[in-house]
């Protein structure tokens, strides 16, 4: 059994692909996952589940797209991944609102985005770390060009941003006996 955490990709944004999260979370146990957990409206899910990442990404798309009728791209990784990215938050002792973690669908595409670092963006910076992009937006998300339309284009896949906070949320359900979220919150 695995504690997984899987974000979605556009969902509850701007009116556009609206989605319950009870019906989200129907999606999800219908699909084998146990102990759900839906974070906020943006399409976060904490779940259990056997089968492997690989597999819920794909089921979880489709049985989006075959109930809702609309294409959303789905990540899900390991409890463990999303706690090394806060235990390896590259901006310790920024402003935790001013911190975002982007992660591409296709991890292949990374090297792409990693030959960007270094170079300036005004006051917003980005620390490519092995899958993760850690942005660092003083001014705030809103007023980057770090932003997910950058990396898809960049990066020719699909991206998905979460802030820190929620980040930091997601380990803390998922993994309720780790100290490690209470550290960077």
């Amino acid at each position: 059994m695995h504690a997984y955490i899987s974000l979605l990709r556009g969902i509850n944004v701007s009116g556009k692909h609206k989605l319950p999260m009870e019906a989200l979370k129907n999606i999800y146990e219908t699909l084998g996952g146990m102990h759900v957990t839906t974070y906020i409206q943006s399409g976060n899910v904490i779940f259990r589940a056997t089968t492997s990442a690989e597999v819920l990404e794909d089921s979880l798309s489709r049985a989006i797209q075959e109930q809702w009728g609309y294409a959303v791209p789905v990540l899900v990784r390991e409890a463990h991944f999303f706690s090394k990215i806060v235990a390896d938050n590259p901006f310790k002792g920024c402003e935790p609102s001013t911190l975002y973690v982007t992660l591409l669908g296709e991890a292949t595409h990374q090297t792409k985005i990693a030959d960007l670092t270094g170079e300036a963006w005004g006051e917003d910076n980005m620390i490519v770390q092995g899958d993760v992009i850690y942005v660092h937006c003083p001014r705030g998300y809103g007023k980057t060009k770090l932003n997910n339309r950058f990396f898809e284009t960049k990066g020719h896949t699909w991206a998905t941003t979460r802030n820190w906070k929620t980040i930091c949320k997601l380990v803390e359900l998922a993994m309720p006996d780790s100290s490690i979220q209470r550290e960077y919150v």
